[in-house]
């Protein structure tokens, strides 16, 4: 007989392929945390948290950009007067006023305003809003020194050659001042006399444009009046002969 106690049974061991506790794999638990970092991080980030260099001071430093505030240009009070003016001086007096402008034929030769500086503005009117909402002026406009039409769109009232036969040409050319010709020209009736350096005593004995005749764009006309001297009448015909050679 065996003296000795018999030893306790060893403990059970784990069946074969039993698993293991996941907390007590190191690997496991490390993942875990590595999850719950991110899912933390992207929390943070979707309600708007800043970065920790941010939030220490020590990220972009640089002041934020200043907001610029546009204000609305103000409503204009009211159109400006622009009748009698040059289109290109009209133009820039409306731009300043707050205003858009369109032109036109005031006249029935519907011509286009290429040269907005060889026009007047005869007529105005409201054309709506253009340009991003501004109010726009229709200008009725006639080229310089055409006269306006008595309404938009009329025939231009072109003036009618004055009579200045009989009258001296110094008279001659105060009557003939208001239709605006560019130049008066005199010439002797008889074509063996001279003009002299004044001729404003001789008188008128034949002018053109005849009298009545209409005159369209005198500004740039010529009349050309024949003169005969204060002592002599005036000939049947120009360019006669005063006093005629004798005949042998």
């Amino acid at each position: 007989m065996d003296s000795y106690p018999s030893a306790p049974p060893p403990p059970p061991s784990s069946p074969p392929g039993a698993v293991r506790r996941w907390w007590r794999r190191p690997g496991v638990v490390v993942g875990v945390l590595v999850v719950l970092l991110a899912v933390v991080w992207g929390v943070r980030s979707f309600f708007g948290g800043g970065s920790p260099e941010k939030e220490t001071g020590r990220g972009d430093d640089r002041p934020p950009k200043a907001t610029v505030t546009v204000s609305a240009a103000p409503e204009p009070t009211g159109p400006p007067l622009l009748v009698g003016k040059g289109l290109e001086e009209a133009q820039e007096v409306a731009s300043g006023a707050g205003y858009s402008v369109v032109s036109h034929d005031a006249s029935d030769q519907d011509a286009r305003q290429w040269d907005a500086d060889e026009w007047t503005v005869c007529f105005q009117t409201s054309a709506g809003r253009r340009d991003g909402g501004r109010p726009a002026l229709d200008l009725g406009v006639v080229r310089v020194g055409a006269p306006c039409p008595a309404v938009d769109g009329g025939k231009l009232p072109w003036p009618k050659m004055p009579a200045v036969t009989g009258m001296t040409f110094a008279r001659a050319g105060e009557a003939l001042g208001p239709i605006g010709f560019r130049r008066v020209e005199p010439e002797s009736a008889y074509s063996d006399v001279a003009l002299p350096g004044v001729a404003d005593p001789w008188k008128v004995c034949f002018q053109d444009p005849e009298p009545g005749k209409t005159v369209e764009n005198p500004q740039f006309g010529t009349v050309y009046l024949k003169l005969a001297p204060p002592d002599a009448a005036c000939p049947e015909r120009a360019y006669a002969t005063l006093r005629p050679a004798p005949t042998p």
